[in-house]
């Protein structure tokens, strides 16, 4: 199964809890959307705004931010 990044690519997109990048598997790119919606809370919807980007094909890329949490707990890793 695809790897998909979920992220805000533009500033106006950002989170204010800076859940910004959002790494998840899915067949398709609206599954991978909904998956990290799902990690991030409850408001369906909550990442129209964010690209959606195949791992495998994208360039490479750095993430650049704060530790990563995990999922709606805000819990650091």
């Amino acid at each position: 199964m695809p790897s998909y990044i979920v992220y805000a690519k533009e500033a106006n997109t950002m989170r204010a809890d800076r859940r910004n990048s959002i790494i998840v598997n899915a067949a398709d790119a609206e599954t991978a959307r909904a998956e990290a919606e799902a990690l991030i809370g409850p408001a369906t919807g909550a990442l129209a705004g964010f690209a959606v980007v195949d791992i495998a094909s994208a360039p490479i890329f750095v993430v650049r931010g704060h530790q990563p949490t995990r999922g709606i707990t805000g819990e650091v890793l």
